[in-house]
C-alpha cells in the first residue's frame, strides 16, 4: 500500500479549488479583454493623429482626477448594476428579458404616482414606499410576458421587445394625463412632466460626505446596489431558487426530469428580474430630477444588457463591469473637450471590449474545463490503479 499512497500527496498539492481557478480565469480574460480593446483603440487614435496615452490619459483625467469627476462614474455605474443584475437573473435561467428597458419605465410611472398621491406619509416612509411602489410596477409588467412564456410558449425576446414600446407610450400617456404637470413655475415645456415631489420622496445625497457636489447626484443608491448585488449573488449560489435556475438554464429537459417545476422557476426569476429593473429608474427619478421628464434618461435597459455580458452575468462582475463603463461614459466628454478624437471612439471601445471579453472568456472557460477534465482523468486513474492493487494484495494473502 505504500506505493499507493505516496502519490497522492502531489496529486493533492496540485489540485486547486474550483472557486479559485473560476475567479482567476475571469480576471485573466477580463485584463486580457482589456488590454486587447486599448490596443485596437490604440490604432483607432493613431488614425486620427491622436497619441493614445494622451487620449486614455484623458480619460483616466475626467473620471479619477477629481472627487466630482469620480462620484459621476459612481452615479452612472448604480442605475446600470440594477439593470444588469435583472438581465443576469434571467439569463441564469436560460432567458433573455430585453424588457427590462419598458420594466424600468412602468416602474418610474408608477413610483411617480406614489410620491405624489402618498406624499402624506411622513419622514422617509415615503421615500421607502416610492420604491416599493416602483419595484411593484415593473414586476407587474414583467409578469405579462413570464406568464405568456410558461402559459403560451410565446418567446420572452419578442413580448418583451413589443412590451417595450408599449412602456414608452405609458409613460407620454400618464405624464400628459393623470400625472400631468399642476403647479405652473413659468417654465416653457411646463406640460411634458409630473409635479415636483415631496423632499422626502427624495433619496438623500451620499456624496457631499465625501466631498463631491451634488451635482454628481452620488447618493446612497449606490450602497444600495452593492447590497443588491450580494443579495442576488446569495440567492443565485446558496438557494434552492439559484440551483433550480442554474439546472434549468443548463438542461431545462434533465431539471423537469429531476423534478423541478420550469414555470415555476421561469415566473420566480422574472418577478426577481422585474423587481431589480424597478429600482433602475430610482437615480434619475428620486436622486437627480425629483419629478419624471418626458426626456427621461432611455437605453438604460439595453446598456444592462451588454454590462451583464461584460461583467458574464456574475453579480461581483457586474459591479466592477458597470464602473468600468462609467469610466468609458465619462470619457466621452473627455475625448471632447481635451483631444480632436469623435465621442463615437468611446462607443467602438465599449463594442470591442465587449467582443474581446466574451471571445477570452470563452477561451479561458475551455481550457479550464480541459484541465478540469484531465485532473478527472488524472484521479480516476489513480484510484483504478489503487484498486488493482488492492485487488492483488488480496489474492496474495489468500493463496
Amino acid at each position: 500500500m505504500a506505493t499507493i499512497e505516496a502519490p497522492l500527496p502531489t496529486t493533492r498539492e496540485r489540485v486547486r479549488p474550483e472557486w479559485l481557478e473560476n475567479i482567476g480565469g475571469q480576471l485573466l480574460a477580463l485584463v486580457a479583454a482589456l488590454v486587447i480593446a486599448l490596443l485596437l483603440g490604440s490604432f483607432i487614435i493613431l488614425a486620427y493623429g491622436e497619441s493614445p496615452a494622451v487620449v486614455y490619459g484623458a480619460i483616466l483625467q475626467f473620471s479619477f482626477g477629481s472627487k466630482d469627476g469620480f462620484g459621476y462614474v459612481i452615479s452612472i455605474a448604480t442605475p446600470l448594476i440594477f439593470s444588469a443584475l435583472a438581465v443576469a437573473v434571467c439569463f441564469k435561467g436560460g432567458m433573455f428579458n430585453i424588457g427590462v428597458e419598458g420594466q424600468y419605465l412602468v416602474g418610474m410611472v408608477v413610483a411617480a404616482w406614489a410620491a405624489l398621491k402618498l406624499d402624506f406619509l411622513p419622514g422617509p416612509l415615503l421615500m421607502w414606499v416610492t420604491i416599493l411602489f416602483g419595484m411593484l410596477g415593473a414586476v407587474a409588467f414583467a409578469l405579462v410576458p413570464a406568464v405568456l412564456k410558461v402559459k403560451t410558449g410565446a418567446h420572452e425576446v419578442v413580448t418583451t421587445i413589443m412590451m417595450n414600446g408599449i412602456a414608452i407610450s405609458l409613460v407620454a400617456w400618464a405624464i400628459n394625463g393623470p400625472l400631468h404637470f399642476t403647479q405652473k413655475l413659468g417654465a416653457f415645456n411646463i406640460n411634458l412632466r409630473t409635479d415636483p415631489f415631496n423632499a422626502n420622496a427624495r433619496i438623500p445625497d451620499l456624496g457631499h460626505r465625501f466631498g463631491v457636489p451634488e451635482s454628481a447626484h452620488l447618493s446612497w443608491l449606490f450602497p444600495m446596489a452593492l447590497v443588491t448585488a450580494a443579495i442576488v449573488w446569495f440567492v443565485l449560489k446558496r438557494m434552492r431558487l439559484g440551483y433550480e435556475a442554474r439546472a434549468v438554464g443548463a438542461s431545462a429537459g434533465s431539471a423537469q426530469a429531476g423534478g423541478i417545476s420550469i414555470g415555476s422557476v421561469q415566473i420566480r426569476l422574472f418577478i426577481l428580474s422585474g423587481a431589480l429593473a424597478g429600482l433602475v429608474g430610482m437615480q434619475q427619478l428620486l436622486a437627480d430630477k425629483g419629478y419624471l421628464p418626458v426626456q427621461y434618461e432611455a437605453a438604460l435597459g439595453f446598456t444592462g444588457i451588454a454590462v451583464a455580458f461584460l461583467g458574464q452575468n456574475s453579480p461581483l462582475g457586474i459591479v466592477l463591469a458597470a464602473i468600468l463603463w462609467g469610466v468609458l461614459a465619462r470619457g466621452e466628454t473627455a475625448v471632447q473637450i481635451d483631444t480632436n478624437v469623435p465621442r463615437e471612439f468611446v462607443i467602438i471601445l465599449q463594442g470591442i471590449l465587449i467582443i474581446s471579453v466574451v471571445v477570452t472568456y470563452q477561451l479561458a472557460q475551455r481550457r479550464l474545463l480541459a484541465r478540469q477534465l484531465r485532473k478527472a482523468a488524472a484521479v480516476e486513474e489513480l484510484s483504478d490503479s489503487a484498486a488493482v492493487e488492492d485487488i492483488e494484495g488480496l489474492a496474495k494473502e489468500d493463496r
